[in-house]
């Protein structure tokens, strides 16, 4: 039984899974409640999540101490046989991976250096109950963090802390390289990406780059058209073909609505990544570019790229000292720039190739449901304008 509340849906213990009902009562046990309450919601997050069930847990009640508290967010698997663009068997032990094995690599690499509490990289907290089926975690909306709709403009201090945590991440994985480098080869540099290239990605990718040339009416139309083979081409080659530059562990999907935000007089003062289920191991430009191009419009762009590319750079530099170690060594701002330039089209081509989900109104179909060449793209124009803004800026810079 279950009762609908403000689109949220209240079920009952006995309704999850026997397995997280285990897990769920196993950190009832060891928080040792003498008696308590549980409240469990489910949500409808509206594709935001198609990958897995999201469930806020709130425990409240006694200890033989005191009152006590504890509150859990649950992202638990959904098994889709029929959505072929994603591997994902891979894809929840890589997020597994972070919260229960890399998470504590990271503490205890910032311990050892001293790295302030304030500029630390955060993880949020997992349970130990956390497995391949559900990943258990600390609730942190229950401390005033939330994500960004897919439409809220972001603001530079927004993007500036976006990037700063990019560049911490990026930094802590070259410091397991080369404090540890037997783990980084056997847990890290094996990461590899989970899209699928296959014939309905192909007709995907021709159905968005069909809509987005119908926004033009001149020469422009064309060559986005075209662009679709090229994409179609090129795109596999940057996330499959082992590249021979500077690499380190990607988050993959590091976009605003995998961005949990504290805000303090209407402003961003806090972030925290997550949803860390298409890491893998690659050039660390791959993250920045994504996140520019899926974060941000046009406008925002012109004003603040440049200044959010330093940003990036300069933060790597200054938090590798934290453990010796110089920039220059571990990524030369040379090959920084080149790279930045020779892969500018990557945030082209992952925007584009996302953009059912990240530039699109909910429709109501369950991926999985309908092959992805089927899938709808909304034509709602205050989609479009994001649209018209990515693809102009390609074309300003010479890349279309």
């Amino acid at each position: 039984m279950s009762v609908v509340t403000n689109s949220k849906i209240f079920v009952s213990l006995e309704s999850l899974s026997e397995s997280l009902q285990d897990s769920i009562k196993c950190i009832i046990e060891k928080t040792k409640y003498k008696k308590y309450d549980i409240a469990i919601k489910i949500f409808d997050t509206h594709g935001n999540n198609f990958l897995g069930k999201i469930y806020e847990i709130d425990i409240t009640g006694e200890t033989a101490e005191s009152e006590k508290n504890t509150y859990i967010f649950v992202k638990q698997q959904i098994h889709l046989e029929n959505f072929k663009l994603l591997s994902i068997k891979d894809m929840y032990p890589k997020e597994v991976f972070i919260y229960k094995d890399l998470s504590k690599i990271f503490n205890y690499l910032q311990d050892e250096a001293n790295v302030p509490q304030e500029d630390r990289y955060k993880i949020a907290k997992a349970y130990e109950e956390t497995d391949d089926n559900a990943i258990i975690l600390e609730n942190l909306s229950k401390k005033g963090f939330r994500t960004y709709e897919k439409l809220e403009n972001v603001s530079i201090k927004y993007a500036q802390l976006a990037v700063t945590e990019m560049a911490k991440f990026h930094a802590l994985n070259f410091v397991v390289e080369q404090k540890l480098p037997e783990y980084h080869s056997n847990k890290i540099k094996i990461l590899k990406n989970v899209i699928v290239f296959d014939e309905e990605w192909k007709g995907m990718i021709r159905n968005i780059c069909a809509h987005v040339a119908s926004l033009y009416d001149n020469d422009v139309k064309k060559r986005i058209e075209n662009f679709s083979s090229t994409m179609i081409e090129k795109l596999p080659k940057y996330l499959n073909e082992k590249y021979s530059g500077r690499c380190t562990l990607n988050h993959g999907d590091f976009k605003k609505n995998n961005l949990l935000v504290r805000m303090q007089d209407k402003e961003v003062v806090e972030i925290v990544p997550v949803d860390y289920q298409m890491i893998n191991y690659g050039t660390p430009i791959k993250d920045f570019l994504y996140f520019i191009f899926t974060s941000t419009d046009r406008e925002f762009r012109k004003k603040h790229l440049k200044d959010l590319k330093e940003l990036y750079f300069e933060t790597l530099s200054r938090f590798l000292l934290y453990f010796d170690m110089g920039v220059e060594t571990v990524y030369p701002r040379k090959e920084f720039e080149n790279v930045y330039t020779e892969w500018l089209d990557f945030g082209l081509m992952m925007t584009l190739g996302a953009s059912f989900l990240i530039f699109t109104s909910d429709t109501g179909i369950k991926l999985g449901e309908v092959a992805l060449s089927e899938l709808p793209l909304c034509p709602d124009k205050k989609y479009d304008y994001l649209f018209r803004g990515l693809i102009d800026d390609f074309i300003e810079w010479g890349y279309l």
